[in-house]
C-alpha cells in the first residue's frame, strides 16, 4: 500500500515523500523516496509495488538495511517505556526530513550534521533534536541488526556542539524571591509613570511569569501575527485578560490567563 505525504521546504516549495509498504510471508518491507512532483511520487509508488509483487523480489531485498525512517517506525512502535509527546513529535518530525529516506548503512555523520544544519530554531532547540535523533542510532543494530553505525552519530553530535549548531538550555540557580518580584514591579511601574513611552516592562514580566514562556517567546511575534508587532501588543486579547500561547516546543496552540497586571 503506497502513500505520499506533502513537506513544505524552507524556500516556500513543497517535497512529495512516497512510501511503499510490503508485507509478505512475516517479512515487511520498507521504502520512502522524496520528490518535487506528485505524478512523479504517484509513478515511482505504481512502479515499486508492481516490481516487489514479482515472484522472488522480497528474496533479493536487505531487510537489515531498511531506510532510517523504517528506524524509527519500530522504535515507536515498540518501545515498552512510553515515549513521551515531545520525543514523539521530534520523531515523526524527523522521519518527514530527507535523511529519513537513506538507507541505515549510508548515512554518515556529514548527514546527520546536514540534518541538524537544516532545522529551524534556536541551537538548544537543535540539540533536543540531535538527542532523539541519536537515540535511534543507539538501539537500532542491537535490537534489529540495522545498519546504523552509532559511532558516526557520535561524531556528529561532536562536531555539532563544537561548531554551535547544538547547545544545551541556559540553566537557573534559583527563582526571584516575592521581594525581589515586588521591587521588580515597583521600579517599572514607577518608571512607566514618568515616561510614558517606555516598554511596560512591569506587565511584561506578569506576563513571563504566568504563560511560562521562555525569554525568547515573549520578545518574538507569532508566526500568524509576524507582520503585526510583538506578542503583548499583538496577540493580547486585554478584554479577557487571555493570550494565546503559539510558537511553542509542543507545537500546540494554549491559551494563558495571565490577569490584569
Amino acid at each position: 500500500m503506497g502513500s505520499i505525504s506533502t513537506r513544505k521546504r524552507k524556500d516556500g516549495s513543497n517535497s512529495y515523500r512516497a512510501r511503499v509498504r510490503v508485507m509478505r510471508e512475516g517479512t515487511f518491507y520498507h521504502e520512502t523516496k522524496t520528490f518535487d512532483r506528485r505524478p512523479a511520487a504517484t509513478t515511482w509508488i505504481k512502479k515499486r509495488e508492481k516490481e516487489l509483487a514479482k515472484p522472488g523480489a522480497m528474496e533479493g531485498l536487505n531487510v537489515s538495511d531498511p531506510p532510517l525512517s523504517k528506524a524509527i517506525e519500530r522504535y515507536t512502535e515498540e518501545a515498552v517505556k512510553e515515549i513521551g509527546r515531545t520525543k514523539a513529535q521530534v520523531l515523526r518530525t524527523i522521519a518527514t526530513y530527507p535523511i529519513a529516506d537513506l538507507l541505515c548503512s549510508t548515512i554518515k555523520s556529514k548527514d546527520s550534521i546536514e540534518f541538524l544544519q537544516s532545522l529551524p530554531g534556536q541551537p538548544q532547540t537543535v540539540g533536543t533534536y540531535a538527542s532523539h535523533h541519536a537515540s535511534i542510532f543507539a538501539i537500532a543494530r542491537p535490537m534489529w541488526d540495522f545498519r546504523l553505525d552509532d559511532r558516526e552519530m557520535r561524531d556528529a553530535i561532536t562536531v555539532a556542539r563544537r561548531m554551535g549548531i547544538i547547545s544545551r538550555s541556559a540553566q537557573r540557580n534559583r527563582r526571584p524571591t516575592l521581594d525581589e518580584l515586588d521591587r521588580l514591579l515597583a521600579h517599572f511601574i514607577d518608571r512607566r509613570q514618568r515616561a510614558p513611552q517606555a516598554m511596560p516592562m512591569h506587565k511584561v514580566i506578569v506576563f513571563a511569569l504566568f504563560s511560562t514562556r521562555r525569554q525568547a517567546e515573549n520578545r518574538r511575534p507569532s508566526k500568524s501575527v509576524r507582520k503585526a508587532g510583538p506578542v503583548l501588543s499583538s496577540n493580547c486579547v486585554m478584554a479577557k485578560s487571555t493570550a494565546p500561547v503559539v510558537d511553542r516546543a509542543c507545537f500546540h496552540e494554549r491559551t494563558s490567563h495571565f490577569g490584569n497586571a
